[in-house]
């Protein structure tokens, strides 16, 4: 997603002050993000999340995932749009999404042997080609593209809810028909832009002299969109295994 965590928080928040010349100026000891301190904090939440999915993989504990789902998505929400920033919450976050993963995984494990580990290795590989397109400037992003995403996200995701909505009474889902795929593939794509904005405005932030505390924010956005990309990953190999 256009992520709100990083996107309203880190371009919002300022750690400046104005001095008499009106020249803006960083508050004398106030602690600044830094990349270091991301990079760890992103490792803390996701080895809980991968604590949590082994778990729950391991137990088979596949009735959990529905619920975590919906507790996951009530944290985010809290998380996201909280004015403290709040790592226990994060935390959770991250666990109960482990039990959701690892749950969901199982399932699409038993219907296509495999495909989990297909789709860990695709993600991965996925973020490690755009952190490298990033830095080597290869992809921009700018106040334009960010409108137009924003356009195409919010259109995916009213999509994504109608979908929902109809084949919880139908049973019948977009993902089902001879189009699935590029549905699918529209996704992975839009998750995989966000991954692009979510590393600028994580650079913006640190470079701009954001207040230490951030850094959760910058790993709970970080963490939130690998979530989605992986999900969508899931799905579209899903779709093309299925077709087989």
């Amino acid at each position: 997603m256009a992520n709100p965590v990083l996107t309203r928080s880190l371009n919002n928040e300022t750690s400046y002050e104005v001095s008499q010349s009106g020249i803006e100026i960083p508050h004398v000891g106030a602690a600044r993000m830094t990349l270091e301190g991301t990079i760890n904090r992103s490792i803390s939440l996701f080895g809980l999340l991968a604590i949590s999915a082994a778990f729950t993989w391991v137990f088979n504990l596949t009735a959990l995932a529905l619920p975590a789902a919906l507790i996951g998505f009530g944290l985010a929400m809290w998380a996201s749009f909280s004015k403290t920033v709040r790592p226990a919450v994060m935390m959770a976050y991250a666990v109960v999404e482990g039990v959701f993963i690892g749950g969901i995984s199982s399932i699409f494990e038993s219907f296509y042997p495999g495909i989990v580990m297909q789709a860990v290795t695709a993600t991965l590989a996925t973020a490690g080609v755009i952190f490298v397109a990033y830095k080597q400037k290869w992809v921009r992003v700018s106040n334009k593209t960010r409108k137009i995403f924003s356009f195409a996200l919010m259109g995916y995701m009213a999509f994504a809810l109608i979908n929902f909505g109809v084949s919880m009474f139908t049973g019948n889902s977009a993902y089902g028909t001879s189009f699935g795929w590029a549905i699918a593939l529209v996704g992975v794509g839009l998750a995989s832009f966000t991954l692009v904005i979510d590393l600028n405005d994580v650079e913006s932030a640190i470079r701009n002299g954001q207040p230490v505390e951030n850094e959760w924010r910058a790993a709970f956005g970080l963490m939130v969109t690998m979530v989605w990309m992986y999900i969508e990953i899931l799905r579209l190999l899903a779709i093309l295994r299925g077709d087989d």
